[in-house]
């Protein structure tokens, strides 16, 4: 199963990250896929955040848009 993390560091939360908890479980639902998701204490990115980890690697996210398409592209339907 996919594992998302979402660095809810101070940076990541003050640049829109405080929403991505529930973006992310809402585009799960609505496209009928699992992970297991949980925020992370800050990823040492902080210049770069939003960062969203998928499977361990890091992937800047600076909006809505770009979350969704990560998504998209990294979190597979399972059987």
């Amino acid at each position: 199963m996919t594992r998302i993390e979402i660095c809810l560091g101070s940076s990541c939360f003050a640049r829109g990250g405080a929403d991505y908890p529930a973006v992310v479980a809402v585009w799960l639902a609505e496209h009928g896929r699992q992970a297991e998701l949980c925020g992370r204490r800050c990823t040492k990115a902080c210049a770069d955040g939003p960062t969203v980890l998928v499977d361990g690697q890091a992937h800047r996210v600076p909006d809505k848009q770009a979350l969704l398409q990560l998504l998209e592209s990294t979190v597979q339907v399972h059987a």
